[in-house]
């Protein structure tokens, strides 16, 4: 007798896509009791627009529906780049072999008859669901060999000794992906730190192959300048973009980029942005939190990026955020959100206080996981203290 126990060891959503009230019904009440959740949706328009703002992690659809039928549902996903990487399974009444030859040939994982016994449906979901897993685990696994062999990390291991600063960073990558997202720091001398953070646009590894690119850039750029001794942020990003924009190999890949610049002696911070969120910036006397927006555009985008240097006089106390947009996905009362003033919100009531990362941290940031995360996840956290 199977069994519709034994889901994947972490909950995972399902999209059921079927016209069939009852049919419907019946495997959405397998899939909760085998330990899924789901989305539901009787038509592919319905499922194409819950797929704007949700990301199962598998899609069940129906091959035969009204207005749009199983195989031009399933072309659309893969014409969406946001969710073409959804596994996706076709259900069908019909057990023609050219049908079915066809929706494999649209990279679908099964086509499973609807004359299956439910259990029997609910056993092949687990097998294909674990066994993307598997191969998930392996792949990141040989990935992270190749990258330590290589001596090449995207994001560093501790963050610098500042004078006059305390800097934290917070770095999770999308479902174990390394992703897109970089962080660096380049301490100049005892008086001058840069502070970098970065968002390739683009999932997985496709994006996480680009950030070397990028970060050699960044900090070729960064170090010539310093011998040049032109600390000029605005210079420097847009000499970095010129590279970016002459590079054939990154052409049509576009990034996002904060740079800032601490300097110990006089407390100030410097700062250009390139597509990137607003700044948060806290100060303690009068207690507020203002934000600090660039005008530059993406790097990569165009050869004049119109980049901006501001510079913030920097007192005990006050605090700069700086973040990538998959910090802001995080949820409320169980459902994802992605909206910047909702994360201002979130991250308002711990700032200014002496422990205010930590807080922060784990009143938020360890609420981000795989049930919620829709991108890769960083944060840098920077304090002016007393000097010492």
């Amino acid at each position: 007798m199977i069994s519709f126990q034994d889901p994947p060891v972490n909950v995972k959503q399902i999209l059921l896509v079927e016209d069939n009230l009852l049919f419907r019904r019946v495997v959405e009440s397998a899939l909760i009791r085998a330990g899924y959740t789901c989305l539901l949706a009787e038509s592919a328009p319905e499922a194409l627009k819950l797929l704007r703002k949700e990301k199962p992690d598998l899609i069940l659809s129906d091959y035969d529906m009204p207005e749009v039928n199983g195989f031009d549902f399933r072309q659309e996903v893969l014409r969406n780049a946001e969710i073409s990487h959804i596994p996706f399974v076709f259900l069908t009444s019909f057990s023609d072999n050219v049908l079915v030859l066809k929706g494999l040939e649209l990279n679908a994982l099964d086509f499973i008859s609807k004359e299956t016994p439910i259990p029997v449906i609910i056993s092949k979901l687990n097998n294909i669901i674990n066994s993307l897993k598997n191969e998930h685990v392996r792949s990141i696994r040989e990935l992270r060999v190749a990258a330590e062999t290589l001596g090449v990390r995207s994001i560093p291991s501790t963050v610098p000794e500042v004078s006059g600063y305390k800097i934290w960073f917070w770095h999770k990558g999308f479902r174990g992906y390394p992703g897109g997202d970089f962080i660096d720091f380049v301490k100049v001398d005892d008086r001058f730190c840069f502070v970098f953070l970065g968002d390739i646009m683009g999932k997985k590894w496709k994006a996480w192959f680009f950030t070397f690119g990028y970060m050699s850039y960044i900090r070729a750029a960064i170090r010539f300048c310093v011998l040049d001794a032109d600390l000029t942020l605005d210079s420097i990003v847009q000499k970095i973009n010129r590279l970016v924009c002459l590079d054939e190999n990154l052409q049509n890949i576009l990034s996002s980029l904060s740079l800032l610049l601490l300097d110990s002696h006089t407390g100030k911070v410097s700062y250009t942005g390139a597509g990137d969120l607003p700044i948060i910036h806290f100060e303690p006397s009068p207690k507020r939190v203002k934000t600090i927006i660039s005008s530059g555009l993406l790097l990569g985008l165009l050869e004049d990026g119109f980049y901006d240097q501001q510079t913030v006089a920097m007192q005990p106390g006050q605090q700069l955020v700086i973040f990538t947009d998959g910090m802001i996905d995080i949820p409320s009362n169980g459902a994802q959100k992605s909206d910047y003033p909702f994360f201002v919100e979130k991250i308002s009531p711990y700032l200014g206080l002496p422990d205010s990362f930590a807080q922060i941290r784990s009143r938020v940031l360890d609420g981000i996981d795989d049930s919620n995360q829709m991108d890769d996840a960083s944060i840098i956290f920077i304090e002016k203290i007393e000097d010492k």
